[in-house]
């Protein structure tokens, strides 16, 4: 393994080791693409991955930047959004910034008798600091740090956490990947009253068809807490008028990583579909189903389109959505930019 990577290696293993009170990720999870896919973890290979598996910061190839906005449950003054960088470096990782927002809007407010008091307004801000790097082969790991802090008016109450989520991400042959997350670790508490436990996401995804002009990617997921399976999830990503995404970065880090090894032996394009022409949608779908509790199944979908600009410049705009089996649905909408030539090239 090379020096940089046992070092930055053990950066990560302090980081764990010093931290262990609070985590930065107590708000809903953001992202219009893994939103409507519902199983993410293993697919994680985009800016997305900031809060879905830091891993898979380390398969991006170009940066990207993002804003989102999504009313929840269909209700618009329950607002979340976040605005979010990242860049790839090549050998040394992909390094990303999210500053996200949630605003709950006006709720009722009572004494510990029920006497009415009016209302009061939450409001959550959080920043987070991700990385994910190549370590060996075809295992990446990343770290996702950050800071979130909760403001009550007019009780003028506030609170605040800083902590960490950690991933992993292995990838099988360009066509399949397995991951573990880890979220909430050590668990959330403030004043001391427990507000979140850990979390840990097992996952895996599997790209089914690959062709120039078409790709189909199938992923699983499963949620446990508390020693106990608590929800399944299951997702699908179709690809029209550009080879799937999920095995085109697999295949070009795999030649990258080739190439590292066996230079000018590889051949660099071998086995990736080539890309034509400027625009390229994605349709996705997915489901939930809690294991712990007796509930109907969650349904999710939403598309993006993305459009080449010029070379090094393409614009994205996201839509997804979210059937609660008893809320209204979820809106999430997102356009972003990916810039810059590939970090391989």
């Amino acid at each position: 393994m090379p020096k940089y990577k046992i070092a930055l290696l053990f950066i990560i293993g302090i980081l764990i080791i010093s931290i262990n009170a609070f985590s930065a990720t107590l708000e809903p999870k953001v992202g219009v693409r893994p939103m409507g896919m519902s199983a993410f973890s293993a697919v994680a290979d985009d800016i997305n991955a900031t809060s879905w598996n830091p891993a898979g910061l380390a398969l991006m190839l170009n940066q990207e930047a993002v804003m989102a906005y999504s009313p929840i449950y269909g209700d618009a003054d329950i607002v979340q959004s976040n605005l979010a960088y990242a860049y790839p470096s090549g050998k040394w990782g992909t390094f990303a910034l999210d500053f996200s927002y949630l605003n709950y809007g006006n709720m009722d407010w009572r004494d510990s008798l029920g006497k009415d008091l009016g209302s009061f307004n939450r409001k959550d801000n959080s920043i987070y600091l991700s990385y994910g790097v190549n370590l060996i082969d075809a295992l990446s790991v990343g770290i996702a740090l950050g800071t979130t802090s909760i403001t009550m008016n007019p009780m003028e109450e506030s609170s605040s956490g800083f902590g960490f989520d950690l991933g992993a991400l292995y990838n099988i042959k360009s066509k399949a990947s397995v991951a573990l997350y880890i979220e909430n670790i050590g668990g959330v508490s403030a004043d001391d009253r427990e507000i979140a436990r850990q979390r840990l996401r097992l996952g895996t995804a599997y790209s089914v068809i690959n062709k120039p002009n078409m790709g189909l990617t199938l992923a699983l997921d499963i949620d446990e807490q508390q020693k106990k399976f608590d929800t399944l999830y299951f997702g699908a990503e179709w690809s029209a008028f550009s080879p799937s995404t999920f095995f085109a970065k697999r295949k070009i880090q795999e030649r990258y990583i080739t190439l590292q090894k066996y230079e000018g032996i590889a051949d660099f394009a071998e086995g990736l579909p080539e890309k034509k022409g400027k625009i390229s949608l994605l349709v996705r779908g997915g489901l939930q189903k809690r294991l712990a509790v007796d509930e109907p199944v969650g349904f999710s979908g939403g598309f993006s389109i993305r459009y080449a600009i010029m070379p090094k410049l393409s614009a994205k705009f996201e839509h997804a959505f979210d059937l609660h089996p008893y809320l209204d649905t979820t809106q999430r909408f997102s356009i972003g930019l990916e810039m810059g030539k590939m970090v391989y090239e």
